[in-house]
């Protein structure tokens, strides 16, 4: 089978989109060795991918075409087909909104999330969701043969908004990178400490892509009330996050984009880890959070249940209260950290990359 997939987004620092590639393809390339993988990228100007893509069954084409004209080209004219750039593929996979012309390949779609259509006021750049997205995402879902989405709540949210078929959505998780099963006597836990000066007890926030809907306002001050002698460390891009807080740093300490060699043990050492997020197609920080083995509180809302299961505590989070009480009682019930330390682990190591890539293959399969 030979299997073409859209890699723009894993050239990105961070978010959702970037972590589903960076894991899902070299999944994809170990679970099927006798097949072939073509990454598609395409960029007026040159980005180094943030992953190597060195399986023998893996290749990358880089189209030198600004991707709003090459987008163009396939929305307006159906031409060309993406077999003409990249040579014959039996199925494309576009991970992110777009699905290119094609000459006989099968077409599947991954959607993340459609919250832009259920809550626009979640964003910075609604001009990007209204000019861009939202059309974008109507010409994919007509091409598509199937689509995968990256939880239940996302294929409900497909049916109800845009009136797709549930017949057509296939639902496969995200997975989680085996690097962050952090052991409890890592010896790299105190260098990483003394790197990024975490000398007591802290609390943490993996924001992932800062935007409102990450909610940080309440959770800072849901962090002072619950927890009002430790800092909240908060991981993320460190200049729209200091938009999103209005100059509201007391007790908060911003440690920028933290490399994937050093965030699972920064997330380890946390008391607790906080992703109170009011609205997620899925959730990758919080999963990384309970593979790291830290106690998580996170939101009763959208894909975040489902991805946790039973494994962390679930508050309301447009209740400031509620999320602060959740802190101090956690802080105070060391059999309570325990259990959910203990089910997280177990939760975590039920959605692997390697079983994500099993079921995509599978759905690719299905179309051949």
């Amino acid at each position: 089978m030979r299997v073409g997939l859209d890699v723009y987004q894993a050239s990105f620092a961070y978010g959702g989109v970037s972590r589903y590639l960076r894991g899902l393809v070299p999944a994809l390339a170990g679970a099927a060795p006798a097949d072939q993988f073509t990454l598609v990228s395409n960029y007026f100007r040159p980005r180094e991918l943030l992953w190597r893509h060195d399986r023998p069954n893996v290749c990358l084409r880089t189209l030198r075409v600004p991707r709003r004209l090459m987008q163009a080209c396939w929305d307006h004219l159906g031409w060309p087909p993406i077999e003409t750039l990249v040579g014959p593929v039996d199925v494309f996979h576009g991970t992110h909104f777009v699905l290119p012309a094609t000459r006989a390949a099968r077409r599947v779609l991954t959607v993340h999330d459609v919250m832009f259509l259920r809550h626009p006021e979640y964003f910075s750049n609604r001009s990007l969701n209204e000019r861009w997205h939202s059309r974008e995402l109507r010409v994919a879902l007509d091409r598509a043969d199937l689509v995968i989405a990256d939880s239940t709540c996302t294929r409900e949210d497909l049916a109800d908004l845009l009136g797709f078929d549930r017949a057509r959505i296939r639902v496969v998780h995200g997975g989680v990178e085996n690097t962050f099963f952090v052991q409890e006597a890592d010896p790299r836990g105190a260098e990483i400490r003394r790197r990024y000066r975490l000398d007591g007890p802290y609390l943490v926030f993996l924001v992932g892509t800062p935007e409102p809907r990450k909610n940080l306002p309440r959770t800072v001050e849901a962090a002072r009330k619950g927890a009002p002698g430790l800092p909240l460390v908060i991981i993320g891009p460190v200049a729209p996050i200091r938009a999103l807080l209005e100059g509201n740093w007391e007790g908060v300490r911003c440690l920028g984009l933290v490399p994937d060699t050093d965030l699972p043990l920064v997330l380890h050492g946390a008391a607790v880890a906080l992703y109170p997020s009011l609205y997620e197609g899925f959730g990758f920080p919080a999963l990384e959070a309970l593979a790291a083995g830290v106690p998580l509180i996170t939101s009763e809302r959208s894909a975040l249940p489902e991805v946790v299961g039973k494994a962390a505590v679930l508050v309301n989070p447009e209740s400031v209260e509620d999320m602060a009480h959740a802190i101090r009682r956690l802080l105070n019930d060391t059999d309570q950290r325990q259990k959910l330390i203990a089910l997280g682990r177990v939760r975590a190591q039920e959605l692997s990359w390697n079983q994500t890539a099993r079921q995509v293959l599978a759905v690719y399969r299905e179309l051949l």
